[in-house]
């Protein structure tokens, strides 16, 4: 019985940099790759749901989030005064820094034993059946048992295992983020809604920060100058007269503290795997982000890929990651895309949103 001892993972985003962790927990020799010089210091928030929480702390990285994140239980809805709708408690969640996040995963890794290499990119790939032989951009070549491509929506190991018709395609929907100094209010994820349907979300990512986010709606892939984010964001935002809102907002000094980005979706159908490389997250399965489960889903995948591959065969791991995975993550990247076609009618559709939110929120508690 062949199992897999030596892993590549190309990229050490969320999933990567779980993977590298629980991998490394298992005993296998594991050589983590990123394109990226360092880890960036921009990029906003991520909500960790206990779905995530429980999946990080099964490999020992959940006490470090909750230390470094920010901890919370409850719900507010507001109109776009500031105006209490309604509350509700909502379970275990943590708010966090990406970058913070991604400084625990990477942390983590190396002290288990991982080599995480940075600036450096996979030149090329031959499957040789039992074995990958992989060259890199910095000349140097080495044979693995296993590839994992976890190196996002736009993978080029998935382009090219998997083919280009499972490139990412536009959800007709766009985000705008930024970050502010977290007011003592905040006590946990607030959503505020516009009488035209239009929304601010707000979460927590650190005792001191927080992040808001507001979605736009168009048919067209939509690119803005660089240079006018600022200006773009407060405009759109010129209704809202909450003034948690407003006091974000003022707080915005420049174009880079904005950020925009189109949703591009994907889900690629199973077996995820062609050989010996193996698709992970994003690569595999990017939904919008309504249901805050893009990473949670990733982490999740990690987690399972480490336990298949530490306890069975080769081949048999790989099918049954496939196998684990897939039905859990087809239902919350349809209910995800759901949600957000609902959002470019949500005067229409705001009950029906609200109850398939509800209806998610409860399969994704279970466990995966």
């Amino acid at each position: 019985m062949q199992k897999i001892k030596k892993v590549l993972i190309v990229g050490t985003g969320i999933g990567g940099g779980t993977l590298a962790c629980a991998l490394a927990d298992r005993g296998i020799e594991v050589h983590a790759i990123d394109n990226k010089p360092s880890i960036s210091a921009a990029g906003t928030g991520i909500c960790l749901l206990g779905n995530t929480l429980r999946a990080l702390d099964s490999i020992g990285l959940k006490n470090d989030c909750l230390e470094r994140g920010a901890p919370f239980q409850m719900f507010r809805e507001f109109d776009a005064t500031g105006t209490l709708i309604m509350a509700s408690p909502i379970g275990d969640n943590c708010g966090i820094k990406r970058p913070e996040l991604s400084n625990i995963l990477e942390s983590h890794a190396s002290r288990r034993g991982a080599i995480l290499s940075k600036s450096i990119s996979v030149e090329s790939v031959i499957d040789k059946g039992k074995v990958v032989l992989v060259s890199f951009t910095d000349g140097t070549e080495t044979e693995y048992d296993l590839v994992v491509a976890a190196d996002g929506a736009f993978s080029r190991l998935r382009d090219r295992f998997f083919g280009e018709e499972h490139r990412p395609k536009f959800a007709k929907q766009s985000v705008w983020r930024f970050n502010a100094r977290r007011p003592s209010s905040l006590d946990g994820f607030h959503i505020f809604r516009a009488a035209d349907g239009t929304a601010v979300g707000v979460l927590p990512t650190s005792a001191e920060n927080c992040y808001l986010f507001h979605m736009e709606n168009s048919q067209e892939h939509l690119r803005y100058p660089d240079e006018n984010l600022d200006s773009l964001l407060i405009e759109r935002l010129r209704s809202y007269e909450a003034p948690l809102i407003r006091e974000a907002l003022e707080q915005i000094t420049s174009p880079a503290d904005v950020l925009f980005r189109p949703f591009d979706v994907t889900l690629v159908p199973v077996p995820w795997n062609r050989n010996r490389v193996v698709l992970l997250g994003d690569a595999a399965h990017a939904p919008t982000p309504q249901l805050t489960s893009g990473g949670g889903m990733a982490v999740e995948d990690a987690v399972v890929l480490a336990q298949v591959l530490g306890e069975y065969s080769a081949d048999e791991a790989l099918k049954m990651y496939s196998q684990r995975r897939f039905d859990r993550v087809k239902r919350i990247f349809d209910a995800s895309y759901q949600l957000s076609v609902y959002e470019q009618n949500p005067l229409a559709n705001r009950d029906k949103s609200a109850q398939l939110l509800m209806d998610s929120y409860r399969f994704i508690a279970q466990p995966c």
